[in-house]
This record gives structure tokens, C-alpha cells and sequence, in this order.
């Protein structure tokens, strides 16, 4: 996450990131709601970025007066890139696994930090965190279940997305770094992923009807509630302080499964969040201390 001024309140900033990830939890079953209509997943980015973009334009534009000119074009362009084919492939897993396993696959972002900061900060992997992803990725093998047989597609694009994730944290910490501004990175981001999705649905283009407007309107919304409320959490308290309770996600979309698709995880895949949630958090805290943030969407 970008840095922004601290205004310290550890409570408030917890309950904000609370909130954020349950409205990321809802943002995401809306999402594989509208992507088992059949309806094409960059049709339903265009639709959410756009909602998103509307509502946070005011949020960007307010205080004082905003340069829209990047100090660091070639940065901003690789977040775009990167964040916008993380977005992309979390939502494809959606439409093919349960909502509980592409959120906690998604969310192995810290687990990937360490590796991508090695080659990006040559920073040195210690043998604590190596012990970390080691054990880590044991967790994510107990919940991709290869001993039953293939391993779903899903699954793995999940995972990749959260390496993905990762690679654009890493992406935000270099712009934090040359000091580019948390507005400017978020307004490059919604707008060029609108531009470029709306470009892609073109040759495909299926009209939504009835409801599903509702539904895309909805996922714009809780999008953009996430984002804003993310980044004022971060005012509030530490990423160390609230990086543990980003993982109330996984719970959230485990309970939406249940009630909405009727989805119960197996003991196994239980087992297997709990030790990846808690090698997630352990590296996650790691990463705050040497100032490299833990997330970003």
C-alpha cells in the first residue's frame, strides 16, 4: 500500500479493514454470480472499474490542486498491466472454483513478496522466511488436494493471481518510493483498466439484462468501498497492526459459499487455509518491519 500521512487510531484502522475485506468478500460473489450468467469476465471488468472510477473521482480530484502527470510513467504502466491481469485471473477462478479457495489463493500475495523482492531489491532471503514459504506452500498443496486426482485449472490461476498480486505490491513500493501519489496510481489504474476492458468487450459485447445490472453496479460499489476504506486504514493503523486481519476474507467468502452456493470446504482444505493464513501473516509482518508493503488490489 502506498504510504499516507498516519493519524494513528489502531482500533478504527482494524474495523476499516474489516469492513474493506468484507466488501471485497461481497464484491467477489457478485463478480461469479455475473461470470455464471456466461457473461465475459473483461465485459464484467469494464462494468465494475467503471462504477469504481465514478465513485472514487471525487475522492482523487478533492483538496488541493491534482497533476494527473505521472513522475514515473513506466511504473504506473507496469501497475496497470500487472494489477489489471491479477483482477482478471482472480475473477476467471471464480467462475471455476469456490469462492473460499480463489480468495485464499489469491491472498498468498505476502508468501510471493519475499522471492520477487530478492530479484527486484536483492534483498536476501533469511532462513526464517524461507521457512516461512516453505511451510506455506504446504498449505496451499493440502488445499489444491493433488492426491485426488487433477488438480483444478482454478486453482492454479487463483495462484497465480496472487503471485501477480504481489509482483504489483512490489510495483507500489517502488512508486511509494520516487513519492507518486496514492490518488494518481489509483486513478491510472481503474481508468486504464475501464479503457482496456471496454476495448476488449467490444468483439464479444453481450448487453447485461435485468438484474445483473444491479449485480455489476454492486461490484463497482463494493469495489471502490474496498479501495477507500484500505487506504484509511492504512492511515489509521500499521500494516503490521491490521495485515493479520486481511485474512478475515477467507472467512467471509467461506460463509457467502455456504449460504449462497451451499459449498462446504473439506477438513483438508481447512487445515490447509489455517497454515497458509498463518505463514501469510507471519511473512506479512515480516515485510511491514523492512518497509514493503503486504497488499494492494
Amino acid at each position: 500500500m502506498v504510504a499516507v500521512e498516519k493519524n494513528l487510531n489502531p482500533v478504527k484502522g482494524i474495523i476499516l479493514v474489516i469492513v474493506a475485506f468484507l466488501g471485497f468478500s461481497i464484491m467477489s460473489a457478485f463478480i461469479k454470480v455475473c461470470s455464471n450468467t456466461g457473461m465475459g469476465i473483461h465485459e464484467i471488468m469494464f462494468f465494475q472499474n467503471l462504477v469504481a472510477l465514478i465513485i472514487v473521482m471525487p475522492w482523487i480530484l478533492h483538496g488541493k490542486k491534482v497533476s494527473l502527470r505521472p513522475q514515473n510513467p513506466l511504473l504506473i504502466i507496469g501497475r496497470v498491466i500487472v494489477g489489471m491481469l491479477s483482477m482478471y485471473f482472480y475473477f476467471v477462478a471464480l467462475k471455476l472454483i469456490p469462492l473460499v479457495n480463489a480468495t485464499l489463493l489469491q491472498n498468498t500475495t505476502p508468501i510471493f513478496i519475499p522471492i520477487i523482492a530478492f530479484f527486484v531489491f536483492r534483498k536476501k532471503i533469511t532462513l526464517k522466511m524461507f521457512c516461512v514459504m516453505i511451510i506455506g506452500f504446504v498449505g496451499v498443496t493440502m488445499v489444491l488436494h493433488p492426491g485426488k486426482g487433477a488438480i483444478n485449472p482454478g486453482d492454479l490461476i487463483a495462484l497465480f493471481s496472487g503471485f501477480l498480486s504481489g509482483l504489483s505490491t512490489v510495483i507500489i513500493k517502488l512508486l511509494d518510493d520516487r513519492d507518486e501519489s496514492v490518488k494518481l496510481v489509483m486513478f491510472y489504474f481503474l481508468a486504464f483498466s475501464t479503457v482496456i476492458m471496454g476495448i476488449w468487450s467490444i468483439h464479444t459485447w453481450t448487453t447485461p439484462a435485468g438484474i445483473i445490472w444491479i449485480y455489476l453496479a454492486l461490484s463497482g460499489i463494493f469495489y471502490a468501498m474496498f479501495q477507500l476504506l484500505l487506504i484509511l486504514a492504512v492511515k489509521y493503523a500499521s500494516t503490521t497492526t491490521i495485515s493479520p486481519f486481511i485474512y478475515l476474507a477467507v472467512v467471509f467468502s467461506g460463509f457467502i459459499d455456504w449460504i449462497v452456493w451451499q459449498e462446504v470446504p473439506s477438513l483438508l482444505t481447512v487445515a490447509g487455509a489455517v497454515i497458509v493464513i498463518t505463514s501469510a501473516i507471519i511473512s506479512a509482518i515480516h515485510h511491514t518491519k523492512h518497509n514493503i508493503p503486504v497488499h494492494y488490489k
